[in-house]
């Protein structure tokens, strides 16, 4: 049988033609970061902002400790605070997912970098003696206490006679563990009481309970007013999420 060698060629060439056509349709498009997303992952401002705060707590603390004889704390959030997870963020957005999507498989693979000037606010609090301690207060669940465990010290935020105190359920608050720390009391039993004289995080809820007496609408002025801020209170940077993305109602 002859064969019509110029009639093949343009058969061929429709076929890769429509082939490849399928194959660009069927390929997933690439997702689109939110801004505020590209800004904590790529900004150079996000990172100075993050130095900044580490760097002001380092001399409030210092400057603190300086005056006290007695066993003290600084308490640190985990998430977005010690550990960047805006990666977990990336990987909502690509799935079209909205947490808690893979939230436990996230925590699970141990794998978040350290928030930009943490590790050296750490390491400078251990420099100031027996007295010093770390506490990290997180809202993870107790069962990702191992991970978490696992991940700060893979990324060098962990050491012998630190304290990590993940929720046990919605009724155990910050507050709660906070006041188990100046107590020496629950979780923190036989380890005497201690004076925090940090709170380091990324949402107001980690310097102190929001004040049921007053109007949603007022938070603002309300914590305007305190002392605290740049002494005790040293607030992260986090667009990403947060209780102000539901204006502060429960």
């Amino acid at each position: 049988m002859k064969i019509n060698f110029r009639r093949y060629l343009q058969c061929s060439i429709i076929i890769l033609f429509f082939a490849a056509g399928c194959q660009t349709s069927s390929t997933e498009e690439p997702a689109v970061y939110p801004i505020e997303l590209k800004w904590v992952r790529h900004s150079i401002e996000y990172q100075s902002l993050c130095l900044q705060t580490y760097q002001a707590a380092w001399k409030a603390v210092k400057a603190r400790s300086a005056t006290l004889d007695q066993d003290w704390a600084v308490v640190l959030d985990v998430d977005e605070t010690a550990l960047d997870n805006s990666r977990y963020q990336e990987i909502l957005y690509e799935k079209n997912e909205a947490f808690p999507f893979y939230w436990d498989g996230w925590v699970m693979e141990e794998n978040c970098p350290p928030v930009p000037g943490v590790k050296a606010f750490i390491d400078s609090v251990r420099s100031l003696g027996d007295n010093a301690h770390v506490v990290y207060i997180t809202n993870r669940n107790i069962n990702l206490e191992e991970a978490t465990y696992n991940n700060l010290r893979a990324a060098g935020l962990w050491e012998e006679g630190d304290v990590l105190m993940c929720q046990k359920g919605r009724p155990d608050t910050k507050e709660i563990r906070r006041s188990e720390v100046t107590t020496g009391t629950g979780r923190c039993e036989g380890m005497g009481e201690r004076l925090i004289i940090a709170r380091i995080g990324d949402q107001v809820g980690d310097m102190e309970v929001y004040p049921e007496n007053v109007p949603v609408e007022k938070y603002k002025e309300f914590f305007e007013k305190s002392s605290k801020w740049g002494t005790e209170y040293f607030m992260l940077p986090n667009p990403m999420y947060g209780y102000w993305t539901r204006g502060y109602t429960r």
